[in-house]
């Protein structure tokens, strides 16, 4: 079984590097998909062989972009940490973390810099008008994108939940 349990750690491991993820926080996510009950920051470092705090960073991140829960228990300190299992929802949750992160702030913040380009005067005001223009261009496409393939996993997600 424990050989079953690596090779498992390994497959997770290697898909989450495949996100962009970097080796830490790649062994973390793995360590917490292929455990029963959720860890503490002790059991994750013991687990990854990294420091408690750079364990404590890179679950502070991995919270941040709602791709690990958080817990207590009454009455303990400790703080416990969760991976949500389902595939389709981990995946719509980092889809919808970086729309908040990336897109949602950038098409707030884009037309005022368009604007601020439009009257200038400067010399590269022209060039940079058109980079950012074609930034913000980019960001509505992703903004799209981000909201068909959130819809597009929830009816996938129906189809085979009724099978």
């Amino acid at each position: 079984m424990e050989t079953a349990k690596k090779e498992f750690q390994n497959l997770v491991y290697q898909s989450m590097k495949s996100y962009g993820l970097d080796e830490l926080s790649s062994k973390l996510l793995a360590a917490l998909y292929s455990a029963p009950e959720p860890l503490t920051l002790d059991d994750l470092s013991k687990n990854s062989g990294y420091s408690f705090s750079a364990v404590s960073a890179a679950m502070k991140l991995l919270t941040g972009v709602k791709l690990v829960e958080k817990s207590k228990r009454s009455g303990s300190k400790k703080l416990y940490f969760s991976i949500q299992r389902d595939m389709l929802t981990l995946s719509i949750n980092a889809i919808r973390s970086k729309n908040e992160c990336m897109v949602v702030p950038a098409l707030q913040t884009l037309p005022s810099m368009i604007e601020r380009c439009r009257d200038s005067e400067a010399e590269d005001s022209e060039e940079m008008l058109n980079i950012i223009e074609n930034y913000y261009q980019q960001m509505v496409a992703l903004e799209l994108i981000f909201k068909k393939l959130i819809e597009y996993t929830e009816i996938i997600r129906a189809e085979v939940n009724k099978r």
